[in-house]
């Protein structure tokens, strides 16, 4: 059995390469007697000798040429292995479990958060996974996921999962540059009357829908909600043919696709008009990549928003 540590690798090593226990002992600040104590443990463990001794000189054995190879391999190898466990330690290595919104990834600000995190941290490894916010969250609570961008709504709320924003969009007014009410320059709640209304399902858990509805019932009428579409990237494409009007976050203006108008939501509060995509993650989790990411993202966020 091979007992030898790190020290007899060292001390191995100097007096492989001076040759002369006397020079190596020096080099290694101790004397003597306790150099040769421990090279003659290190061959007693191996069972082979290391070095031809006389007095006049120490020559190295083919034993020793071949453990010294594997001696510097060894301890190199030690030195890495303490290195990429302090990386790991502090959260600059590893693999981060990403979670992404369908719509996420249009985002202009996820784009810039995610060149800045790259550059911050070029040796951890992003795995994205997209699906729905619902399904983000799920990954969250089973543990398959260790942060997600979400669209959040009033049931997101929960104490184990901390959820912070980190865009303001506003939503806006989306419909086929042939509607009738692209032509209105102040739309009004009652112009909304008659047409359908395309949301996801996650909108209309939210203050917005909320205030919608009162809104119409205020104005006289019961709004055409339509959900049967979760994504808005498809209900952007809905809105191109004509079929009805959907209100989307403004940044979805950028890849809008030809014949499609967005228009401000000036009939009701502004407050209550606001789907911030927003961060997620467990609020217990100790793992230093996580909190270097959140870190991450909330500092990029405060000087976007700065701007």
């Amino acid at each position: 059995m091979n007992n030898f540590d790190r020290r007899q690798l060292r001390y191995f090593i100097a007096v492989a390469e001076d040759l002369h226990f006397g020079r190596a002992a020096q080099r290694l600040h101790i004397s003597q007697p306790p150099l040769s104590q421990q090279i003659a443990a290190l061959e007693a463990d191996l069972g082979v000798k290391l070095f031809m001794r006389t007095k006049r000189k120490v020559e190295i054995t083919p034993a020793g040429t071949q453990f010294l190879k594997d001696a510097r391999a060894i301890l190199n190898e030690m030195k890495q292995a303490g290195g990429r466990a302090r990386a790991a330690a502090e959260g600059i290595t590893g693999t981060l479990r990403l979670g992404l919104n369908y719509t996420a990834p249009l985002s202009p600000i996820l784009s810039g958060i995610m060149h800045r995190y790259a550059k911050l941290y070029p040796d951890v490894r992003l795995e994205l996974h997209e699906n729905t916010s619902a399904k983000q969250l799920d990954g969250l609570y089973n543990r398959t996921l260790d942060v997600c961008f979400i669209w959040p709504t009033r049931d997101d709320t929960s104490p184990e999962i901390a959820v912070a924003p980190i865009s303001r969009d506003q939503l806006h007014l989306a419909m086929s540059r042939d509607h009738p009410l692209a032509r209105k320059h102040n739309l009004s709640v009652k112009d909304l009357n008659g047409f359908p209304i395309f949301l996801t399902q996650r909108q209309t858990r939210t203050n917005f829908y909320d205030a919608l509805l009162g809104a119409c019932r205020k104005a006289g009428f019961a709004p055409d909600i339509r959900t049967n579409i979760v994504q808005m990237p498809f209900i952007l494409n809905v809105a191109v043919t004509g079929q009805g009007i959907a209100f989307l976050p403004q940044f979805l203006a950028r890849i809008r696709p030809q014949g499609v108008i967005f228009a401000p939501c000036r009939f009701l509060p502004p407050a209550v008009c606001v789907m911030p995509l927003s961060l997620a993650w467990r609020m217990r989790d100790t793992s230093p990549l996580v909190k270097n990411f959140v870190t991450a993202v909330r500092d990029i966020s405060a000087r976007t928003e700065r701007k």
